[in-house]
């Protein structure tokens, strides 16, 4: 056999594993997990229509409004007062995505629904519940089952009121978002809401719109409204809406002719012209379309909520609140926190694990929708036709030239071919295959083909390795294989780390008062959440011990915020376990109070243990220190304590100085502090109280013990019940009773755990 057949069977064996791959899920996966978020990441943001924004909803922004932390719990006659601040503002379309499917008090459901009929431009938010059901042959047998749908509108006077219902075009999934649906296939095809905010934002349009399907040859559209005041509410919409995409589904070529209707009328306004572009790509597309992003959380404009409603207007440049022919998406959506509950992970999720939030998620599909911008797949065809091309050429290639040309030369190719798919995607939105040619087909060219050179030329093994190595090293492939991930290594190492430790209260007592079961349970409820919690502010369960959590930030992945990520994961801890009384209550179990310790410190992490059982863990001086701190809450009356070098690395954290301690095992003593709250959750009493406690505790460590009785004395008058305060009044009345003088050490030791 000659060189060159070998070389075309080495090119056609790089081509079918590329194609092979390509066209399977697993390869469907790669391209899309590696391939499409290098082109998104290459291109990087671009800039969004100007006709769309977000009304966003977060505890930051709406705390000047004076409601309840949860939007949930607002009166809805504010979303009233809001629909019409932007319908006076000039909006075109708005949209809600929450859910207001339970009603409320009727008084304040009426004024929102008032307010809504009267705009003629709302859509709402109708949820989406799945369930799997059974499928029956004839003779009664399952033979299988079907995931069906079912659509759940909002209270009826809301659903009655709105142009427009739609469910969300993105299911909750836990991995990245890339695709939406403009209609839903398992819930009847129904148009999910940047489908509906289209159609109802072109309704002006409805009269030139049918007039042109009309001479496209559209059919089933006879009895469609011909102009957008025939066309009614929710209803309506959805019938015109469902014509229109049976219209284009049963006729493949309308599009074609639409377009080219709409070339040929010469006196149309370009901006009908545009609209009317977008509504036959809405109706002619695909079941589900790639996402174009147009950036990190906040590339389309995020509008506060109280801004719009003027509460806070100062923090907005005049010309964003300014809505006039836009359309308008009102949700959930924090720019800053990353445990927003309405959130989803995405290629461009921030650093410090931010998300887009779901609201700004239907934006950008409606967005992509108005400017026919979402991101095209080549298609299954395409994509191995591709992938056989470059297979040929760097698999023959490689094979058949030396490998001082080859080598170089493919890596000439392949640049060029990654600078033509990144400019195809840049410049026409155009998904090309990258991954799988560029990670698959050329690594494995490189090696059957200069393996085959040097079998088929009789080459040493050293210049195999010298020829060979200098591209694919095979100790760096054993140490990849090993730990492909510095930042995620279970080698163990000492880093600074920040650890938790919680632990329930009185726990011997509560397990005596309950059943074995019951035991369980209660357990359970209470380490679920409080898990989550730890997980979603980027924390490490270590074990549970008994009533005992133990967890730890900044290992195995690097967080350079570790503290403030331990200190706010204790704050929800202990605002989640509030929330959970009730439910307690409920249930006929005692009520659950913990405490929880904190510390920052070098620690040791790593894969520890036996032969027989092994577990990721932390060990190390600071990590007793935190178990200590932990059993030094109940001595304070606290809830939470961490130590000066947690306290140390906070932002926006109000900390209540406790004492100098020297705890059972350490010689060193620590300064320790109480973390009140986040700053903004704090009112102006409790920084006020801080500070006096503060100024107490100045003079109680400079030994003044006349002052410090007073300003102690002073804040326990104003409130009895703390503990801490009682503690140190008499802890002064020992020290002065014992004739410790000024200019002591202020430091307490502790002599019990």
């Amino acid at each position: 056999m000659n060189k060159l057949a070998k070389g075309l069977i080495v090119g056609t064996v790089t081509a079918l594993l590329g194609v092979i791959l390509g066209l399977t899920p697993l390869g469907a996966d790669f391209e899309k997990y590696v391939g499409l978020d290098w082109l998104f990441h290459v291109r990087g943001p671009i800039e969004p229509p100007p006709e769309v924004a977000v009304v966003a909803i977060n505890e930051r922004d709406i705390a000047g409004l004076g409601l309840p932390k949860l939007p949930r719990d607002w009166p809805r006659s504010i979303h009233g007062e809001l629909i019409e601040e932007l319908v006076e503002r000039g909006a075109s379309v708005i949209l809600f995505d929450m859910d207001f499917q339970r009603p409320k008090a009727a008084g304040d459901d009426a004024e929102f629904a008032r307010a809504v009929a009267e705009a003629e431009r709302v859509v709402l938010f109708e949820r989406l519940n799945g369930k799997r059901q059974p499928i029956y042959d004839m003779t009664g047998q399952q033979t299988g089952t079907i995931w069906v749908e079912e659509l759940v509108p909002p209270i009826p006077p809301l659903a009655d009121a709105a142009k427009a219902l739609a469910p969300f075009p993105v299911p909750k999934v836990q991995v990245n978002v890339y695709q939406y649906w403009p209609f839903k296939p398992s819930a009847g095809n129904a148009a999910t809401l940047p489908s509906a905010a289209l159609q109802v934002y072109a309704l002006p349009v409805q009269q030139r719109w049918m007039e042109v399907l009309g001479r496209a040859g559209a059919t089933g559209i006879e009895n469609l409204p011909r102009e957008a005041a025939g066309v009614g509410r929710a209803g309506a919409v959805n019938q015109l809406m469902m014509a229109l995409r049976s219209a284009f589904a049963t006729d493949p070529a309308l599009g074609t002719r639409v377009r080219e209707a709409l070339a040929g009328d010469t006196g149309l306004p370009e901006g009908e012209r545009r609209l009317m572009t977008a509504l036959t790509g809405l109706y002619e597309g695909t079941e589900n379309r790639y996402l174009n992003f147009y950036g990190p959380p906040g590339s389309i404009p995020n509008i506060p909520y109280n801004a719009v409603l003027g509460s806070d207007a100062t923090r907005v440049p005049a010309e964003a609140l300014d809505f006039t022919g836009k359309v308008v998406f009102v949700g959930l959506s924090d720019l800053y926190d990353p445990g927003q509950p309405d959130r989803f992970y995405t290629v461009f999720t921030n650093e410090d694990g931010v998300d887009l939030s779901g609201v700004e998620i239907a934006a950008t599909a409606f967005s992509n929708l108005l400017t026919d911008s979402n991101i095209r797949p080549v298609g299954l065809l395409g994509t191995a036709v591709i992938l056989v091309l470059v297979g040929l050429t760097l698999g023959a290639g490689i094979y058949l030239l030396r490998a001082s040309l080859a080598v170089p030369l493919a890596l000439l190719l392949s640049g060029c071919y990654v600078v033509s798919v990144q400019s195809a995607f840049n410049a026409a939105d155009i998904w090309l295959p990258l991954a799988i040619p560029m990670l698959v087909q050329l690594p494995f060219a490189l090696f059957v083909g200069l393996l085959a050179q040097y079998l088929t030329e009789a080459r040493s093994r050293r210049q195999l390795k010298t020829v060979f190595g200098q591209y694919v090293p095979p100790e760096i492939v054993d140490e990849m294989s090993r730990n492909p991930d510095d930042d995620f290594s279970v080698e163990g190492e000492s880093r600074e780390l920040s650890v938790l430790f919680c632990d329930i209260r009185s726990f011997t007592t509560i397990s005596e008062s309950l059943a074995a079961d019951e035991l369980k349970q209660l357990l359970n409820y209470f380490f679920t959440p409080m898990t989550r919690i730890i997980f979603e502010q980027r924390g490490t369960i270590d074990k549970y011990v008994g009533d005992m959590i133990m967890a730890f930030w900044g290992a195995p992945v690097r967080d350079a915020r570790h503290r403030q990520h331990a200190v706010e994961a204790a704050l929800t801890m202990l605002d989640k376990l509030v929330e959970m009384q009730p439910e307690l209550k409920e249930r006929n179990w005692p009520e659950i109070n913990i405490g929880i310790g904190i510390n920052t410190g070098m620690m040791n992490v790593g894969d520890m243990g036996s032969e027989y059982r092994r577990a990721y863990t932390v060990i190390g001086d600071a990590v007793n220190l935190g178990s200590r701190l932990e059993g030094l809450t109940k001595y304070y009356g606290v809830r939470l304590i961490v130590s000066e070098t947690t306290a140390a690395g906070l932002d926006g954290v109000e900390l209540r100085c406790l004492d100098r301690v020297k705890v059972k095992g350490k010689n060193e003593p620590v300064t320790i502090f109480e973390p009140v709250g986040k700053s903004a959750d704090v009112s102006t009493e409790q920084i006020s109280e801080i500070r006096e406690s503060n100024r107490a505790l100045d003079y109680y460590f400079a030994g003044d013990w006349e002052q410090a009785r007073a300003a102690f004395q002073a804040l326990q008058d104003a409130m009895p019940g703390c503990r801490l305060y009682a503690l140190y009044l008499e802890r002064i009345g020992e020290l002065q009773s014992q004739g410790v003088s000024k200019g002591w050490n202020g430091v307490f030791e502790h002599t019990s755990k």
